[in-house]
């Protein structure tokens, strides 16, 4: 974590979670960016100049369907001022030479180097910076972002990142047992996954492809009345609770019914419950819900489970 005199008049660059839905060239979820909030506004209260980097999906090359300048103007809308935008082909530096204190470069992703743990590139990156704050909890793949930037930088974590560690950190070391994991999904790495996390909760419910085709409706998009009681009956056993994905096709507007009745389950329980994955967070909104509503969602679908079966995420070991 930092604190207001770390960076104090510094140029600092700033690594977001910027992965948001985009649709007809508007983002359609904002939590990610509401999240970085904090960190910003003490970086744009305490800093001389701010640059975000980040990514959006997985571009083959300069893809104009995944830049970032709909997330520019979100995130004006929300700080509500001026954000300079860097495109592709930038010459090192130059996000600071603008009258604007905040600058966003073009997605990360657009650039090969970005992906292949590539030390120039970092350099080119870090060109008059101070400062190297990480606030992308979810993203935890090698990238010269995540694993060279901090070896060339002073680097410290940003207030969402500090939160979701916190978080995770309290289902591993002190949870209020009985503890209960409830996971949907579809990729198989994702189960392989699962399968290393459930001995360390007492219970795991399984949801969408991974869950047996007896609980599923016939045709198989959703959890069955049963199997959905079975989760609602959990549910209220449980004292620590973990949710990543969704439990049907909800946003057919068909397959819902599972998901929705799990959604209101956990808001009315008093158990811990802690909520992520990219499809998470839309059925929340999509299904009439807050975030609010829940003890804390996570920005992060496979980053929590991965931390969930290792204990820590790759930035902290590379910086401690």
């Amino acid at each position: 974590m930092f604190k207001k005199e770390d960076i104090k008049d510094k140029r600092v660059l700033l690594r977001c979670d910027l992965d948001l839905p985009i649709k007809d060239g508007r983002v359609e979820n904002t939590y990610r960016l509401e999240c970085l909030l904090p960190t910003l506004k003490v970086c744009l209260e305490n800093a001389k100049q701010i640059c975000l980097i980040g990514h959006l999906g997985r571009p083959k090359g300069n893809n104009p369907d995944l830049s970032l300048a709909p997330v520019r103007e979100e995130l004006k809308r929300l700080v509500n001022q001026e954000i300079n935008f860097i495109s592709s082909g930038f010459s090192p530096g130059d996000w600071w030479k603008g009258e604007s204190p905040l600058s966003i470069i073009e997605n990360l992703r657009f650039d090969p180097r970005e992906e292949s743990k590539d030390r120039g590139f970092a350099s080119e990156l870090s060109e008059g910076a101070d400062v190297y704050i990480y606030d992308a909890f979810a993203s935890y793949n090698s990238s010269t972002s995540l694993d060279v930037l901090p070896t060339i930088l002073p680097t410290f974590t940003g207030f969402q990142f500090d939160k979701e560690v916190d978080a995770l950190d309290e289902v591993l070391e002190t949870p209020k047992h009985p503890t209960l994991l409830l996971a949907s999904g579809a990729k198989m790495d994702k189960l392989e996954v699962i399968h290393k996390i459930s001995a360390k909760f007492d219970n795991v419910l399984l949801g969408g492809k991974f869950a047996p085709q007896e609980m599923l409706t016939p045709d198989g998009l959703d959890l069955s009345d049963e199997a959905t009681s079975l989760f609602i009956k959990f549910i209220a056993q449980a004292n620590t609770i973990v949710m990543n994905g969704p439990l049907g096709m909800y946003e057919d507007g068909i397959h819902d019914k599972a998901t929705r009745a799990v959604l209101g389950a956990l808001k009315a329980s008093p158990a811990r419950t802690i909520l992520g994955g990219g499809d998470t967070l839309a059925a929340i909104p999509h299904l009439g819900f807050a975030y609010t509503d829940y003890g804390f969602v996570s920005t992060g679908g496979g980053a929590m489970l991965e931390f969930l079966a290792t204990g820590t995420h790759p930035l902290l070991q590379i910086t401690k």
